[in-house]
């Protein structure tokens, strides 16, 4: 009966020993599946592989990052498939460290191909496609081995836009938007949803709003009321609603700017903006031989190149009027300190066409004779 009970407990002490972390594991790698437990016995240590451009790349990942990561069911080699048993570690030489990111920026399309489409129609895909190093990819934004779920990846406190948009975070972060959204307003017992930097410039897909033509579309979709209240006091509001950006009104201390901007009336969209439009960008180069814009009389040759045989064309000149600054645009205040004086614009005009008019009676009428 002893013998017995002293094999029993030599089987469970042997047992228990087997369940102790190997020596270099963190205690943090019990909840992680053993096959990435061993990748991390390792990954977990202050490795590093040197680049050809000279650079020692670390091949560090903590443990408990990849615990928390929403990538931890697909474990490590459901992304690093070139490292299998039989390939590990790799021989395969790596340029340098942006070569590798790109690299990795196509497997994440693997799984995520919706939001790689996306993402190449973006203005940091277009960056990163003309050489520039700091374009963020995939990894930038949602860091390399701590991917968190959509449901909590919502970054008010401007992570990770505000790596790179320090400034424009800032002033987001003062105007009537931010102080709505870190105050939490609330009306009818439930708090208001005020933007953050997706909501506004998507979050893939992601371009300038004042470079496409859904910028008053994009604040009204949360202000549906603001056409009619314009309309109650702004003559022609729909054409200044049209003409004249948002944040150039209600971004009171900004300076001013009128863009000109080619625009496809087929396509509805700005020239740029559509494959079909090569053929126009071929002519702008041929016009514009020195690369530095195109002054009145290149504008001209351009906008008359775009028609065939004398006939009317589907690209037009547009004009708006937007704030000088992009750090301005976010600088939005309540909308008691917006601009609404006609002579903030049309100072020069105004008086001319009250003089024509033989009286003084108001802004009002003024600003019906304006074109």
């Amino acid at each position: 009966m002893n013998n017995k009970i002293t094999l029993g407990c030599l089987m469970l002490a042997a047992a228990l020993l087997l369940a102790v972390p190997a020596s270099g594991m963190t205690d943090s790698l019990e909840d992680v599946s053993n096959p990435d437990a061993k990748c991390l016995k390792c990954h977990s240590k202050n490795l590093k592989k040197k680049l050809e451009d000279g650079e020692r790349m670390s091949l560090k990942v903590m443990a408990s990052d990849f615990e928390e990561s929403v990538h931890s069911v697909i474990g490590c080699t459901g992304c690093h498939r070139d490292v299998g048993k039989s390939k590990h570690p790799s021989k395969k030489p790596i340029s340098n460290r942006r070569d590798y990111s790109i690299a990795q920026n196509e497997t994440c399309g693997q799984c995520h191909a919706a939001k790689a489409k996306a993402y190449e129609g973006s203005i940091h895909a277009s960056l990163s496609g003309s050489g520039d190093a700091g374009a963020p990819l995939c990894s930038d934004c949602h860091k390399t081995h701590a991917v968190q779920s959509m449901a909590v990846y919502e970054p008010v406190t401007g992570e990770p836009c505000k790596a790179c948009h320090e400034g424009i975070y800032d002033a987001y972060s003062q105007s009537v938007h931010g102080l709505a959204r870190s105050n939490g307003n609330v009306i009818r017992e439930s708090h208001i949803q005020a933007p953050i930097c997706a909501d506004c410039h998507s979050a893939h897909d992601i371009d300038a709003v004042a470079a496409i033509d859904h910028l008053q579309t994009t604040c009204l979709d949360c202000h549906e009321g603001a056409s009619l209240a314009h309309e109650q006091w702004l003559p022609n509001a729909g054409m200044h609603m049209e003409s004249v950006s948002c944040a150039a009104c209600h971004s009171p201390v900004a300076e001013r700017r009128i863009d000109l901007q080619l625009y496809d009336n087929l396509g509805q969209v700005p020239v740029g903006k559509n494959e079909n439009h090569a053929a126009i960008r071929e002519r702008l180069d041929e016009i514009d031989t020195g690369g530095d814009g195109l002054g009145p009389v290149e504008l001209w040759k351009l906008v008359r190149l775009t028609s065939k045989d004398g006939k009317a064309t589907d690209v037009t000149l547009r004009g708006r009027m937007e704030v000088t600054r992009g750090v301005d645009a976010h600088r939005l205040a309540p909308r008691s300190e917006a601009v609404r004086s006609c002579d903030n614009c049309h100072q020069g005009r105004l008086a001319g066409s009250m003089r024509r008019a033989g009286h003084a009676s108001s802004c009002w009428t003024a600003c019906w004779c304006l074109p």
